[in-house]
């Protein structure tokens, strides 16, 4: 039916939905994808705020700005692998979204887009968003639009869900990162150890600090109150939290001393390297695929109301020490290093 699909995303909760679903439908269809990202060209004029900050703080700029279509188009990648469908990436700057999606599809001979929207124009007794409907005019293809906001049945709990996918995609790129370490070591060729302790500290500071203790409070402890059905998974992926913050510890600390260890202990180094970032992997993949669904199942709309609160912006205060925006900035600097 279709071959290749176009999917723009812009980092939104939004267009993390998108790409899950765009990845189902890759699968159903047997397509591959390329992902899009229509970078804007923050420094196009002199009078915009990221224009400033490109001057006063270049790293800030990078992080914020310039980093961010390689951050968004990583993760959506590691969707479509997880799944095992052949993708790409491609980003272009654009301050017209709706024309760069219109010249890569004609470049790229895409036979189908499928992207989302957030309202609020109607289009046939439908409410799409002006990009999404302007690429619904002007393409020359089929235009699959996957999701409406205003329309969403149940925004609250699929918040909760495109916010841990978003989150799961960050730790997914990175323990995909630590899989080539663990190859390049394996084949003696020279590795960047800072990056390597960079991206060690990531998951060591968001998933320990902030990811696993808001599952743990607030989604598992909901779906505990509902039901015991799933009590022995939970516990099952609790230690699997725990087991993994010890054994990152030890990586982080044996990192330190790596370029001089023994080769005994390199090759120990890399087998324990290769062996947790499948486990993270893993991990990923039980919690997508057995705690989301029992979850969508088992929780009342007021659950989801306390959830989804725990998980947006302003958050619980236990967790307000280490905050989303820093850990996403982290995120940039190691998925632009990669």
């Amino acid at each position: 039916m279709y071959s290749h699909i176009l999917v723009p995303t812009d980092g939104t909760a939004l267009s993390v939905h998108t790409v899950t679903k765009a990845v189902e439908f890759a699968r159903t269809v047997g397509a591959r994808i390329t992902f899009f990202y229509a970078d804007p060209d923050a420094s196009a004029s002199l009078t915009d705020d990221a224009a400033l900050l490109q001057l006063i703080a270049p790293d800030t700029y990078r992080d914020d700005y310039s980093g961010r279509a390689r951050e968004i188009l990583s993760k959506a990648a590691v969707s479509a692998a997880a799944a095992g469908i052949e993708c790409e990436t491609m980003s272009r700057t654009s301050t017209r979204p709706h024309a760069a999606i219109l010249e890569v599809i004609e470049e790229l001979g895409c036979d189908l887009v499928f992207m989302s929207s957030h309202g609020p124009r109607s289009f046939g007794g439908v409410m799409l968003g002006s990009e999404t409907l302007k690429v619904l005019v002007g393409a020359k293809v089929p235009v699959l639009v996957s999701s409406v906001e205003k329309n969403d049945p149940a925004p609250a709990m699929n918040m909760v869900t495109s916010t841990m996918k978003d989150e799961h995609r960050s730790i997914a790129v990175v323990a995909y990162g630590l899989r080539t370490f663990s190859r390049a070591l394996q084949e003696n060729r020279t590795v960047d150890f800072e990056l390597l302790k960079s991206m060690l500290g990531y998951l060591r500071s968001f998933p320990a600090k902030l990811h696993h203790p808001k599952e743990e409070a607030y989604l598992f402890k909901k779906l505990q109150e509902r039901t015991s059905e799933f009590d022995p998974l939970i516990a099952e992926l609790q230690h699997q939290h725990r087991e993994g913050d010890n054994e990152l510890q030890r990586l982080i600390e044996d990192v330190e001393t790596l370029g001089i260890a023994p080769p005994a202990e390199r090759i120990d180094f890399v087998t324990r390297l290769e062996l947790f970032a499948g486990e993270q992997l893993k991990h990923i993949g039980m919690e997508e695929s057995r705690i989301m669904p029992a979850a969508a199942r088992s929780l009342l709309p007021e659950d989801w109301a306390i959830v989804a609160r725990a998980f947006g912006e302003n958050g619980d205060i236990r967790f307000a020490e280490e905050t989303r925006e820093g850990f996403r900035r982290l995120f940039s600097r190691i998925a632009n290093l990669q």
